[in-house]
Parts: structure tokens; C-alpha cells; sequence
């Protein structure tokens, strides 16, 4: 008994101490970030996956944020043959800030559907260049770290499945690890 009174007395201070961070330090921000990204391939070694991953988001209310969260990939293979990807990502996070509002740990965790669309662009005269539309799902989570009141650098890992018809129908399971750097008000 003893026990569950000091576990409600925690868990009452821990909500009440967040209701009074928000209020006096301005907790409820924006954020837009961009960053790089890497892809674990089949063979286990990590690749660059594009040259930026766009991401506009919100803290909605206490712990619930949402984002919207853009990025595109490609592979060379063969002769110089492209297969690309462009995933549009709308999550839903679940976050806490740690600290004040000029330096504060933001760890997050977040799902999301995707919305891909991939193509291939063959340089070869003997084949069509492909495209097509697919829908999945993403996870990710990660740590940002909020600086001097409106800098905002973050590292992350998405894990993020679609179905891919292109080249030939396979499914895309696929590990990405992510560095980003952006503004927060």
C-alpha cells in the first residue's frame, strides 16, 4: 500500500512539473530540420541514402507531437542504372523535453504511413524506365538536442516498410540512420 501511495505521489509530481515546464519555459514549439541519411543494405554495410530528408513539425499538446517528414533515396547499379525512391512520411510522436528553453534533451519515438513513389531509369536502350506508387509504414525514434533557444541538432533510426514493384515486385525493409540539424520556435 505503501508502495502505490509513493508510486501516485511520483507520477503527480512528474505531470505537474511538466504542466509548470510548459507554461514557464515555452515548451510548446516548432521545428524544421534537415538532415542526411543512411540505408543498411542487405549485406549489412551502411550507404548514403540522398542528399537531404526534410522534416516540419510540432508539439501538439504535452507529449504528442506531429511531423512531416520528406526524403528521397536512389541506388546506382549496373551501367550507371538509377533506381530511386521519394517517401512522404506524416508522423505521430510521442516526445518529452528535458531541461529548460534554451538547451533542452528532446528523445522522441514516432510512427508513421508512407507514401512512396519509386521509379527506375534505365541506361539501357533494351528496357522502359519504370514508375509506380506504394503505401507502408515507418517507426522511428532518436534524441534532439534543443541549443541556444531556436538551434535544434538531432540523430535518429527509422525503420521503414513498403512494397516495391520496381524492378520486379519485392518488398522494402530497410534500416535508416539519421543526422539533422534545423531550427526550432
Amino acid at each position: 500500500m505503501k508502495k502505490m501511495f509513493l508510486l501516485v505521489f511520483l507520477f503527480s509530481l512528474l505531470f505537474s512539473s511538466e504542466k509548470l515546464y510548459a507554461q514557464n519555459t515555452g515548451a510548446y514549439y516548432g521545428w524544421l530540420m534537415a538532415g542526411y541519411g543512411y540505408s543498411q543494405s542487405v549485406d549489412g554495410s551502411w550507404s548514403s541514402t540522398g542528399p537531404v530528408k526534410l522534416t516540419l513539425g510540432g508539439l501538439l499538446w504535452r507529449y504528442i507531437g506531429m511531423e512531416l517528414s520528406a526524403d528521397g533515396s536512389w541506388l546506382n547499379w549496373g551501367d550507371k542504372n538509377i533506381s530511386w525512391t521519394v517517401d512522404l512520411k506524416p508522423y505521430v510522436l510521442i516526445q518529452s523535453t528535458l531541461g529548460n528553453s534554451h538547451n533542452a534533451l528532446i528523445p522522441y519515438v514516432g510512427i508513421a504511413p508512407v507514401f512512396s513513389i519509386s521509379g527506375i531509369d534505365y541506361n539501357n536502350v533494351n528496357y522502359a524506365d519504370k514508375t509506380g506508387f506504394d503505401i507502408g509504414v515507418a517507426a522511428k525514434g532518436g534524441l534532439r538536442v534543443k541549443l541556444v533557444n531556436f538551434l535544434m541538432l538531432g540523430v535518429g533510426i527509422e525503420y521503414v516498410y513498403h512494397h516495391n514493384k520496381l524492378p520486379a515486385t519485392r518488398d522494402m525493409s530497410q534500416f535508416n540512420a539519421v543526422v539533422e540539424a534545423g531550427f526550432s520556435w
